[in-house]
């Protein structure tokens, strides 16, 4: 009897022992997040609760749209990042539009809203940095919007323009899309792709609810850090919550990264099969209807080749056999789309540098990158004369 006493008695110390260890590891870990780590550490690892008791997360960087599904939030601040109170990436902009300027609208995914890993700074977007190109060239009066969004491709964009970059009163479009649009193309069966992106995409709400282990921060870093969930604020936990058993996009990433493919459904048809199966007639319809509208309205339109390099090899979206393939169609559809329009075609895929030195992770570029870019954008602007000192209709 008094042996059992015992082995009871050594079995509550030790876990009394264990939950006073966890709590002030859990404690331990509170302080950390809330108080120690840096921004992006903080983004990863906390909770959607305290995600949004941090000022800045009271007004998320993304916000449902009624037709959209999502977009950048009106009047969000995050250090020296910002929204306008349009949503769009940078200062403000003046309805009704100052007499003589020039308004260009940038469309795009991260690649145009210029990925906060690489450029934290809405000035250093490659949008933003057009501008001050041009002005630096003696172009005074000219306005360059960033009017891209994370994840959003040529569907999303199609609608923003028709919604409300119309009403803004663009002088010019320059429509950049590319990696965004080859994603879609990763659903089966055959008839799952369809028109609508129903296929690939259906939106969450913003707001979701996890499991019970998540509530604990020391476990839901563990976590994290171990691959077993995805972070509070990543896409997949919000906006993308609710991803349809057609798409395979995420799941042909995972085996390649993980060095297993083929597996599951790509025993029965290869990602780059299903890629040849699946063309890309809406991204080329997208781009043709945003094409017609703005002509319709007198915008002046130039389509851009999407630029990528292929030497960031552990990168499946950028160094892939299918990944490649796509984004050489996609490339060589919009220089077709262009003959076929008589709308300018800027071939920036050709001339800008594949080095390393210029990317962050191979298709969204860095600092370095996005002021090259500027450079590429604002010359190709001015020697094809579709911008001069006294912005007159060319």
């Amino acid at each position: 009897m008094k042996k059992i006493s015992e082995i009871f008695l050594n079995i509550s110390i030790a876990v009394i022992s264990f939950i006073l260890i966890f709590c002030l590891l859990e404690v331990s870990a509170n302080i950390y997040l809330l108080y120690w780590a840096n921004e992006a550490r903080f983004v990863r690892y906390a909770s959607w609760q305290q995600l949004q008791k941090r000022r800045k997360m009271s007004n998320p960087q993304y916000s449902p749209h009624r037709y959209i599904g999502y977009y950048p939030t009106p009047n969000y601040v995050n250090g020296k990042n910002r929204h306008n109170s349009y949503g769009y990436r940078g200062k403000n902009i003046a309805i009704p539009k100052p007499n003589e300027q020039f308004r260009i609208f940038c469309l795009g995914g991260s690649t145009t809203y210029t990925y906060n890993g690489a450029a934290a700074d809405y000035g250093e977007s490659w949008p933003d940095l057009i501008e001050k190109y041009l002005i630096e060239k003696g172009i005074k009066n000219v306005q360059v919007i960033n009017a891209g969004a994370d994840g959003w491709s040529s569907w999303e964009s199609l609608i923003d323009l028709e919604l409300k970059i119309l009403d803004l009163e663009p002088d010019m479009i320059i429509i950049y899309h590319g990696i965004n649009d080859i994603h879609p193309r990763f659903v089966w069966p055959q008839e799952a792709y369809r028109g609508d992106n129903s296929g690939r995409r259906a939106f969450g709400n913003l707001s979701f609810m996890p499991s019970m282990l998540e509530y604990s921060t020391l476990l839901r870093i563990l976590m994290i850090r171990a691959g077993l969930i995805a972070p509070h604020a990543a896409f997949d936990r919000t906006i993308d919550e609710n991803i349809p058993d057609s798409f395979y996009g995420n799941l042909f990433i995972k085996q390649k990264n993980e060095g297993v493919y083929p597996q599951g459904i790509f025993k029965d048809i290869s990602a780059l099969k299903m890629l040849k199966t699946n063309t890309p007639v809406y991204f080329e319809r997208n781009i043709r209807n945003m094409i017609a509208i703005a002509k319709n309205y007198g915008v002046k339109i130039v389509i851009s080749s999407f630029a990528y390099s292929s030497l960031f090899t552990p990168l499946v979206e950028v160094s892939s056999e299918e990944y490649i393939f796509a984004h050489e169609e996609n490339n060589l559809l919009l220089k077709r789309i262009s003959e076929d329009t008589g709308v300018y075609f800027f071939d920036f895929a050709s001339k800008f540098p594949k080095s390393k030195r210029y990317y962050y992770d191979g298709r969204h570029v860095n600092l370095e990158g996005a002021k090259l870019q500027a450079e590429f954008f604002g010359n190709f602007l001015i020697e094809n004369r579709l911008i001069s000192s006294s912005n007159e209709p060319n």
